[in-house]
């Protein structure tokens, strides 16, 4: 027999065996929990209106009874009708921007879910924070078949649109209220015309959004052509949602011509301006303090603190009559019980 195997290997008492084991993975750290935010910031969504609040009744102190005689009295009701609708009409124009810009990226929605999905969104803006109205777009939209990306590059894109739009619009206000200063403002205006030669450049903007936000860029596109409808769509929302701040300003006295343009870029600066402080709901208080700056060249300074006012609740009554109404009639249909 072979003695090379027949060999055994001694093992020594005194020499131990070294086991080699493979060590288990560390488990992840879990991820550090966000930044609370300081107790002003915190504090901030409530101080602010709270003190945009407080000014307007010391601004109105004196004069709170004369001027609400002159909104309630009768010759004034055709004024604020016509305010109503004006805003009504603009929220409609808003929601064919979203709209256009949702048929061209994403895939066919039937125009009812479509609304539905809007309005439920567009209302969510009352409550303070950025986050409900896109969630609520993500969940409805992926109920109805809309990719998660797609509906966060419409929400972006409408977001981008709606306010360069708006900057764009606003400085037809700037000859009455800041004079030969304002030629600056004439910028954003330069801009967006730019964008509606060359839609593409819009997704630039997009991504560099989505950077800001921690977001991955959009992976879709809109076609130049529904960039174009959506960029003419918004200036139209704008242009028309001014005229029910006009109304409301020669309801009290101002000279209607001086008035139109200072109104109509006026609140279209003025939204804009304050849709980008997210911490206040729908902007509450920043457009107020904004619009007041404009209209004082037009009205004395009780009385634009009292259109200022009109406007809130002029534009929250028909925010609210439009999206309840058209939450109402687009309520799902309930299929008829199937014969016995």
């Amino acid at each position: 027999m072979d003695r090379a195997a027949d060999r055994r290997v001694a093992v020594r008492p005194d020499r131990p065996v070294a086991v080699t084991t493979t060590a288990a993975p560390a488990p992840e750290s879990a991820p550090a929990p966000p930044p609370r935010r300081g107790p002003l910031r915190r504090a901030l969504p409530v101080l602010f209106p709270v003190a945009i609040v407080t000014g307007v009744g010391f601004a109105l102190y004196d004069r709170a009874g004369e001027l609400a005689g002159l909104v309630l009295r009768p010759a004034s009701v055709p004024y604020l009708l016509v305010a109503l609708a004006a805003n009504a009409l603009a929220v409609l124009l808003s929601m064919a921007t979203w709209r256009t810009l949702l048929s061209d990226l994403g895939p066919g929605v039937p125009g009812r879910t479509a609304t539905r999905i809007y309005f439920t969104s567009y209302l969510g803006k009352y409550v303070p924070g950025a986050v409900w109205g896109v969630l609520a777009q993500l969940r409805m939209g992926g109920a109805a078949g809309v990719p998660a990306p797609v509906v966060l590059a419409v929400f972006l894109l409408n977001l981008i649109v709606a306010v360069l739009t708006g900057l764009a619009v606003g400085p037809l206000a700037a000859p009455w209220t800041l004079g030969t200063e304002a030629w600056w403002l004439l910028l954003p205006g330069a801009v967006t015309l730019a964008w509606a030669v060359r839609p593409g450049l819009l997704h630039h903007l997009a991504a560099f959004a989505a950077r800001l936000a921690r977001r991955p860029s959009p992976a879709t596109r809109a076609s130049d052509r529904g960039m174009r409808r959506a960029l003419a769509s918004a200036t139209a929302s704008w242009a028309v949602s001014g005229l029910h701040l006009w109304a409301l300003a020669v309801m009290l006295g101002a000279p209607p011509l001086t008035a139109l343009p200072v109104c109509v870029g006026g609140f279209a600066l003025a939204t804009a301006a304050a849709s980008l402080v997210v911490v206040l709901p729908d902007g509450w208080g920043a457009r107020e303090g904004l619009l007041l700056l404009s209209l004082t060249a037009v009205l004395p300074w009780q009385e634009a603190t009292a259109v200022a006012v009109a406007s809130r609740l002029v534009c929250t009554l028909s925010e609210v009559l439009v999206g309840g109404a058209a939450l109402l009639l687009t309520l799902p249909r309930r299929s008829a019980p199937s014969p016995a």
